[in-house]
């Protein structure tokens, strides 16, 4: 029962996504590079699985015209505690804080969040959202060619420049979402460092890169 409200809430969060996606616009052409990151679907103590149908993404539509490529997967650790990670290569990143909204997410902005691998270090901008029962910790950061933009501005800047000079480029959002109460979002935090730290341990390194910024 839990589970099921916890993809009825990230599904109504999802299509929220489009509010500010609905005008028509040309399709945005990415590198198809997310394919190339071979994450997988079971590593150290994770069990995962694809939702990114039922989070109602699907690129081929209209109304995503914005995205290139999605990877939304499921995981559960060995205690049973899941979370949701995203990749998205998109044309136009939308601001995070407005998708909440849009869903009717009522949304306290927390401090960055560090986190810590063996041979990088990199910050997460961190938000912690409520709706009627519904309370998750939010990590997202963007990466663009290896780079995190860490502030929303100069990724702005950035999705200009390549624009404007016609440059590909790969610019990545990765997000985690995990079920927290407010008391809880230290043990969240942690949760969220461990399935990175996992993560960076399986993974090649260039796509580490891609994923995690540059060391």
């Amino acid at each position: 029962m839990k589970k099921n409200k916890f993809y009825i809430v990230v599904i109504l969060l999802s299509l929220s996504i489009l509010i500010s996606y609905s005008l028509p616009r040309a399709k945005y052409v990415g590198t198809n590079f997310i394919s190339n990151l071979e994450v997988p679907s079971k590593f150290a103590g994770w069990q995962g699985r694809d939702v990114t149908e039922a989070l109602g993404i699907n690129t081929e539509e209209s109304t995503f015209n914005f995205i290139n490529e999605a990877f939304a997967y499921e995981y559960v650790n060995s205690a049973g505690k899941n979370l949701l990670f995203i990749i998205l290569d998109a044309g136009n990143f939308h601001h995070p804080e407005v998708c909440f909204t849009g869903a009717g997410f009522k949304i306290k902005n927390l401090p960055d969040t560090e986190f810590h691998l063996p041979d990088r270090t990199f910050k997460a901008k961190t938000l912690f959202t409520e709706k009627e029962n519904a309370t998750f910790l939010s990590f997202y950061w963007i990466v663009i060619d290896k780079n995190i933009a860490e502030e929303w501005v100069e990724q702005k800047l950035k999705q200009l420049y390549f624009s404007l000079f016609d440059k590909k480029r790969v610019g990545l959002m990765v997000r985690i979402d995990i079920p927290a109460k407010e008391g809880d979002i230290k043990n969240a935090s942690a949760m969220a460092g461990q399935f990175i730290n996992d993560l960076d341990k399986t993974i090649k390194p260039v796509p580490a890169d891609y994923i995690f910024g540059e060391k």
